[in-house]
């Protein structure tokens, strides 16, 4: 039981970090310009339907990557505490 949800967890953290960094890649290279004609053209390709979605790819991933890591360490506190507030 434990293994299996702890696997399901992984696979969550996983795929969360996978799309973060895809995302991340993909819109530097659709949506970041490289030379001063793309530039002109930046002002336009930040309002298109794909950049949009990368960029909130981005943003609620790298979001919830951080609340991953909080509810871990929470839980790993709450675990330490109960090891060593025992009352034997």
């Amino acid at each position: 039981m434990f293994i299996k949800q702890s696997l399901k967890v992984i696979g969550i953290y996983l795929f969360y970090v996978i799309s973060h960094y895809l995302s991340s890649h993909l819109y530097t290279y659709f949506c970041v310009p490289n030379t001063d004609m793309e530039l002109v053209q930046s002002a336009f390709m930040t309002t298109t339907p794909h950049c949009q979605g990368l960029r909130w790819i981005i943003y609620n991933g790298g979001n919830t990557l951080s609340a991953m890591w909080v509810i871990f360490g929470a839980w790993l506190i709450a675990k330490g505490s109960n090891y060593f507030l025992k009352d034997d």
